[in-house]
Parts: C-alpha cells; sequence; structure tokens
C-alpha cells in the first residue's frame, strides 16, 4: 500500500498526547478507615480494576481512531495493474470491419451504424487512437477525428481477410518500452475466405479483444449469376441463378433498363435453395439493365447489373493472290469483315485496323515486311499463315522473321488429322463434349514444327497441324496448304469451322455481361487514341481513369482498387460515350459462415465495447483507501462513545 501524502503520517507522533494525559491524569486513592473495613477494602480492589479496565480500552480505541484519521489524510491506495507491470500509457488500435455483409440490417440499423454508435460512447475526444479499415489506416489521431473518420467510412468490396488485418495491425503499434498494446477488433467475423487464425498471427506483447457484431440467422435471397444460353435475330436468351438460405422464401424478380420494364418473373424456393429462371430479352439495341429482387436479409446481393452490346464486326485482312473459299464461307458477313490485298500492295499504316492478318497460299515473302508485322504483333495484333507445298525455306525464314524458333521439315506421307487438343484456352466452351469417333480428315505434304508454342490438331504422326505461338498477339501457323489436292480438311465443317473460326474471334474477347468488384478485370474496348488521350469510366458523379494499355485498334482497359460500387459505368472518350460496362458486388460476402475466435491468454472476446472500456479504465485505476479509514476512525470514535455510557 502506498500514500499520496506520506508526509502526514507524522502526525501519528501525536498519539503521543493522550497517552501522555492518561498517565498524568491517572487518579490515585486515597485510604480512608471506618467501621467494616474489611469489606469496604475488598470493594475498593474491585472498583480500581475495573475503571483501569475501562480507561485502558477507550485510551486504545480513541488511539486507533485517531490513527486512522490521520491516515485516512495521508490518502492511502493500492497501485494499478499499470504501475506494477511499470506501464506509463497505452496505444489502442480499433479495426473496424467495413466489407459488405456489416450491411446487414438489423433492427432498421446496419450493423456498422450500431458500431459507430457505440464507439461514439466509447471514444475520448482529447486521447490519441489508431483507425484501420479494410482499405485505410490512420495513425495517433484524436478521438475526435476518429468519430468524424467513422461516418466517412466507405464500404469495401473486398472480403475480409482476418489473417492480412491481423498482420497489418503488428506494423502500426510503436516500438517504444512501457506501452500498454491494444487491438479492439470489431467484425462480423465472416469466414469469406475459409480462414483459421493460427497462433504466429498473434503477438504476445499485443492485447486483442474481439467485439463480434453479427447476426447468426438471416433469411436471405440473393440474386447469383446471369448468362447467356442462345440468340436468335430478334432475342437473347438467358439464365438467371437465385439463391436462398430459407425454403420458405418467394419473391418477385424483374428486369429494367433505366425505368423501362424488360422482363418480370417470381421465384420460389420450396423444392430447391438454387432457382435457374429462364429470361427473354428483345435485341432491338443495346442492353444496359438491372436485374432486382426485394428482399429484407443483405441489401447488397438484391440487384445484378449487366450490359450487353451488340459486337463490332471483326476485321480481317487476307494477304493473297485470291480469296480461299473456305474462308469466304467460314468469316460471313453478318460477323466479319473480310479484305483481300496482294503481297506488294499491303498498306501497312492501316494495318492496326484489323483484328487478324492472313497469309495465304504464298508462295515466297519477299514482299512483306517483318519488321511491320512484328510490331503489328507486339501491339495485340493476330496472324494466321497459310503455306503452300514445298516452300519450306521460304517458310522456315519467314517464321525466323517472326522470332519463331522452328527447324521446319517436309513429309509428304499420308496422315490424318485424329486429335484436338480440347483443354486449350481457344476452345473454351467450344466443342460441348469430346469428339473421339469423327471422319478424320487426310494430309498428303505437311510440314514438322519444333516444340515451341502449343498445338491446337494434331495428326497421326504427332506433328501438329495447327499451332499457336504466343506474344503480346498470336501467331497462328498451320502446317500444309489447305488445298483441296493437299487435304480433306476443308470438307470437314465439324473441325474447319471451330479451328479457323476461333482463330478469327481470339482478338475478339468473348462477351462478358459483368464483372466483380474487388477482382482484377481486363476488358478491350473498341477505340483509337492519339498517345495523349485516355478514356475515362462514369458512373453518375463518379468519374476515374482506369488503367489502360492503347493497342492498334482498341484499348485494354485493367481495373482492380476501382470502383468500388457496383452499377453501369460508361466508357467515355473526349466526354463521348463509346461503351459501357458492368460491376457488381461479390455474393460471396452473404455466407453465414463465421470465424471462430481463438482462446489464447492475450485473446477475449468482449460483449460489448463498454466492456473494453470499464476494463482499460480498471487497468489504469489505482485503487484508493482513504474512504475505508475514515469509516475505521468513525466506528472506533462510536466504539469508545458506547464503552464510555455501558461499560460499568
Amino acid at each position: 500500500m502506498s500514500f499520496k501524502h506520506p508526509e502526514i503520517l507524522y502526525a501519528l507522533l501525536l498519539l503521543l498526547i493522550p497517552i501522555i494525559i492518561h498517565l498524568v491524569r491517572w487518579k490515585k486513592f486515597k485510604q480512608e478507615l471506618f467501621t467494616n473495613v474489611a469489606f469496604l477494602q475488598d470493594l475498593e480492589i474491585k472498583s480500581r480494576k475495573s475503571r483501569m479496565l475501562k480507561e485502558l480500552i477507550v485510551l486504545a480505541l480513541r488511539l486507533l481512531a485517531l490513527a486512522m484519521l490521520v491516515i485516512a489524510f495521508a490518502q492511502p491506495y493500492f497501485a494499478s495493474k499499470a504501475s506494477q507491470q511499470h506501464i506509463k500509457q497505452d496505444q489502442t488500435i480499433i479495426y473496424v470491419d467495413n466489407s459488405l455483409s456489416m450491411r446487414l440490417i438489423n433492427e432498421n440499423t446496419s450493423l456498422m451504424q450500431d458500431v459507430i454508435q457505440a464507439l461514439n460512447k466509447y471514444l475520448d475526444d482529447d486521447k490519441t487512437y489508431s483507425l484501420l479499415t479494410n482499405t485505410k489506416s490512420y495513425q495517433h489521431i484524436t478521438g475526435k477525428e476518429v468519430k468524424k473518420k467513422l461516418y466517412k467510412i466507405p464500404f469495401t468490396p473486398k472480403s475480409t481477410q482476418h489473417s492480412q488485418i491481423l498482420k497489418r495491425i503488428r506494423l502500426l503499434f510503436d516500438k517504444q518500452a512501457g506501452l500498454q498494446r491494444n487491438v479492439l477488433y470489431i467484425s462480423d467475423m465472416q469466414n469469406v475466405e475459409d480462414e483459421r487464425l493460427t497462433p504466429d498471427l498473434f503477438d504476445k506483447d499485443i492485447h486483442y479483444y474481439f467485439y463480434k457484431n453479427s447476426l447468426s440467422k438471416v433469411a436471405n435471397i440473393s440474386i447469383d449469376s446471369l448468362w447467356i444460353t442462345g440468340e436468335d435475330d430478334a432475342y437473347y436468351y438467358l439464365k438467371l441463378a437465385l439463391q436462398s438460405n430459407n425454403k420458405q422464401l418467394q419473391a418477385p424478380v424483374n428486369i429494367r433498363r433505366n425505368n423501362e420494364l424488360l422482363w418480370q418473373g417470381s421465384v420460389n424456393f420450396a423444392d430447391s435453395l438454387r432457382q435457374e429462371i429462364k429470361v427473354q430479352i428483345s435485341k432491338n439495341k443495346d442492353i444496359e439493365a438491372r436485374v432486382n429482387i426485394n428482399d429484407r436479409g443483405f441489401r447488397f446481393d438484391n440487384d445484378l447489373y449487366f450490359t450487353i452490346h451488340k459486337p463490332d464486326k471483326i476485321k480481317i485482312l487476307v494477304v493473297g493472290d485470291k480469296m480461299p473459299d473456305y474462308l469466304k464461307k467460314i468469316y460471313t458477313d453478318d460477323e466479319f469483315a473480310l479484305d483481300l490485298t496482294q503481297a506488294n500492295q499491303v498498306n501497312y499504316s492501316r494495318l492496326n485496323q484489323y483484328d487478324l492478318l492472313v497469309l495465304a497460299h504464298l508462295k515466297h515473302y519477299d514482299n512483306i515486311s517483318a519488321d511491320a508485322i512484328n510490331k503489328y504483333v507486339n501491339h495485340y495484333g493476330n496472324i494466321l499463315i497459310i503455306p503452300v507445298d514445298n516452300q519450306a525455306d521460304t517458310l522456315q525464314n519467314m517464321l525466323t522473321k517472326l522470332h519463331i524458333r522452328s527447324s521446319l521439315t517436309s513429309d509428304t506421307s499420308k496422315v490424318f488429322l485424329n486429335k484436338i487438343n480440347f483443354a486449350h484456352p481457344l476452345f473454351k466452351g467450344v466443342f460441348l463434349k469430346k469428339i473421339n469417333n469423327f471422319a478424320y480428315p487426310y494430309v498428303k505434304h505437311h510440314y514438322h514444327f519444333g516444340n515451341q508454342g502449343s498445338w491446337l490438331y494434331q495428326l497421326s504422326d504427332h506433328s501438329d497441324f495447327a499451332r499457336m505461338y504466343e506474344r503480346k498477339g498470336k501467331i497462328f501457323v498451320i502446317n500444309n496448304s489447305l488445298q483441296t489436292q493437299n487435304t480433306s480438311f476443308t470438307e470437314a465443317p465439324a473441325l474447319i469451322v471451330p479451328l479457323l473460326y476461333q482463330i478469327g474471334r481470339a482478338k475478339q474477347a468473348h462477351p462478358t455481361l459483368y464483372y466483380v468488384l474487388g477482382q482484377k478485370n481486363s476488358f478491350a474496348v473498341n477505340a483509337t487514341l492519339s498517345k495523349d488521350e485516355t478514356l475515362k469510366m462514369q458512373n453518375g458523379d463518379r468519374t476515374f481513369i482506369p488503367y489502360q494499355i492503347n493497342r492498334f485498334n482498341n484499348v485494354l482497359i485493367q481495373t482492380d482498387a476501382l470502383p468500388t460500387q457496383s452499377g453501369i459505368y460508361n466508357i467515355l472518350e473526349k466526354e463521348r460515350k463509346i461503351s459501357s460496362v458492368a460491376y457488381n458486388y461479390n455474393r460471396n460476402e452473404n455466407k453465414l459462415t463465421f470465424l471462430d475466435i481463438p482462446a489464447f491468454d492475450n485473446v477475449e472476446t468482449i460483449k460489448s465495447i463498454d466492456d473494453f472500456k470499464q476494463q482499460q479504465a480498471t487497468f489504469f485505476k489505482e485503487q484508493s483507501n482513504w474512504k475505508w479509514f475514515l469509516v475505521f476512525a468513525l466506528v472506533f470514535l462510536l466504539l469508545e462513545m458506547l464503552v464510555i455510557r455501558y461499560f460499568k
């Protein structure tokens, strides 16, 4: 026990005064002789003993009362736990989970609003804290500033990775000695990433207080996904997938383009927690629409934005003496724009306008500018080379100029095409099932390539019928002339059409209805920009410039951190809208799977933020005892009075 004013204890010397007074004023009895002396002498002895005992008790009680009073004025106390552990101050980091799941409504307020209200009561305006969210961190700011930041915290589309958050927390703490390090971890503890909190994530010098603010049972319907199943001249045919966690739920569903109703229906989960609905939408113009349901669980999964744009024609330049018939049959006018030019008449300045360059049946490549072709490929252009027979040296020379290392050899033996690389990305979604028993087309004269690149079709002698070489653009090489006197491949539509059609579409990305926020996304936009021009993306009053790569006749856009809100974003070129793209929130945030909080010595789960505040106050609070000593003084004085009054 310690004293705030130990100098007052010198007043205990004053206890000598009542002792001296009692000694000085001690009564002395005189002896008086009269009759019955023997009887009176016995009475006198008994009275003197009682009086001495009473005065000694009174003296002791008085001394104790005075001593308690002196000690009370010296203000005795027990040191706080912080002082005992040599802790001079504390540093508190407040982590607030701002993932989408914290938007869940609980009795007319969201989980995030509940957290903000609780923190406003806890925070001391003048005290210093550090604030951490999934996306930002603020170090050493006052409680007043923290309150302002809390109201401006945006929800992030990225799922919470608790292990990464705990690692970030370590880096924010100061390294000085005599510091109590506290973490107030506020989250619904959604376990979207299937994590497990291991001991290595927790620093032994840090005290972790987990405040789990969540609802374990929420009836929720979500729009899961949307995709195109087919189309004709008048309609797009789509499938809409919805999910629920309760078979008793049902809801109306509608699709709108601004205020125009494109489709409406309903969903009922009585039979299954996943339902797929067929949707038919007119193709009369580009579609920028929103699927909507009215659900009272999670709100962020009630909308799904999507776009469908009529694709521009794919431009193909064929360099050769004449247009091959099989190319005209495959690259039809409704999807492709075919141009033919002679080898010595290629306008290389306009080459960037084409998606595919076909070198068809050229006997030699002397009139072809290898530098211009390489520049075209390095700017994401694609090339298809269809050789002629008996020109191995010429073809070898051209491949070398294109930086393709291969020792080309000719082969005149008749072989059959009998193998397809179904797993190749070029054929993704093309073959519904593996074809094992197809009519094998034959090849008479063909070339053997090296091992560079990746094969698409293969012959029975294990040589590659078609091969792809990856640059920024792609180079496709056929190993024979495709002329009817040399092969029957052009008469096998089940094989020639998928190959050449996919090569023609290789530069044009498959139509994507929407992208997911918080992920790395990339897509191409048909635009031709000057060196200093950039494209912008806009949704309402939100505008930003995405990361972009200016290619020959299109721009590759890549997004990651931005945008952060779902919706349809217009793509602007000089303030003119040239396209649009849809973004949606990740549906994983509506999973009601929660992370277990480990039971470590420095980890505690609290029921409220007030609990944390009280614990911190208790840790730094000294236990004052002066009131107890004052009570003792009064008790002794009362006992003294009782002894004087009733002790005989």
